[in-house]
């Protein structure tokens, strides 16, 4: 049976999620709320001590939700790291055009916009330039990876290259639009097949989470 206390934490934790999905549900974006509910609380509640990195903000949608659950815990502000410039499928023409990149070339200031009004402002460290450019001056270890960006193989191989090696032990790297983008898909497949240093914890909707058992070769000591 549940406890008073426990119902009382269930109750709350259900506000926070509709709370948050009726301020988050007009920023444009892919992310359904359910996984932006597990994005929030491994941001609020999840293993490990460093920093939080998401790479592909768009418009801001997961940033919200990652934001939310960090600021709610009093954790790490959100690293948001995107050159804002839109992936293929967004650009004039095609299949996922995005008027803003149409007429302006970037998200940017509709980033900035939505997070303001979802209060996660003050919370959010947004980092304008590609993953590459950022995991090439990054020096500091990560509790928390959420891979969101150029859905290709290739740049999916690419992001968790860089950064992987970053995510401290019991630390989490997050993969979305897995089963609905070929490239994102093909690339998690192949590293629940071969990886010795991760274990899937989590699938929700497209949502799939991996968690560090081994710390990596090579590896930075700065972890706790």
């Amino acid at each position: 049976m549940l406890t008073d206390s426990a119902l009382l934490h269930e109750m709350q934790t259900a506000g926070v999620f509709l709370d948050s999905l009726g301020r988050f549900n007009d920023i444009t974006g892919f992310l359904h709320p359910l996984e932006g509910f597990a994005l929030m609380r491994l941001a609020a509640s999840g293993e490990g001590v460093g920093e939080i990195v998401e790479i592909g903000s768009f418009m801001g949608r997961s940033t919200a939700w990652l934001a939310t659950g960090s600021m709610r815990a009093g954790r790490e502000k959100v690293h948001a790291i995107d050159h804002f410039k839109g992936s293929p499928e967004h650009q004039q023409g095609q299949k996922w055009e995005v008027p803003e990149i149409v007429q302006s070339g970037s998200t940017l200031e509709r980033f900035r916009e939505n997070i303001t009004k979802a209060g996660v402002a003050s919370h959010v460290e947004p980092m304008v330039c590609s993953s590459a450019e950022a995991a090439a001056k990054w020096d500091r270890p990560v509790r928390l990876l959420f891979i969101d960006g150029d859905h290709s193989y290739e740049a999916s191989r690419c992001d968790f290259e860089a950064w992987a090696r970053f995510v401290v032990p019991r630390g989490y790297i997050a993969f979305h639009d897995i089963g609905s983008w070929e490239g994102v898909t093909r690339f998690f497949g192949e590293l629940a097949q071969t990886t010795t240093e991760f274990r899937q914890v989590l699938a929700v909707n497209s949502l799939r989470v991996v968690q560090r058992i081994a710390a990596p070769a090579g590896a930075m000591r700065k972890s706790a």
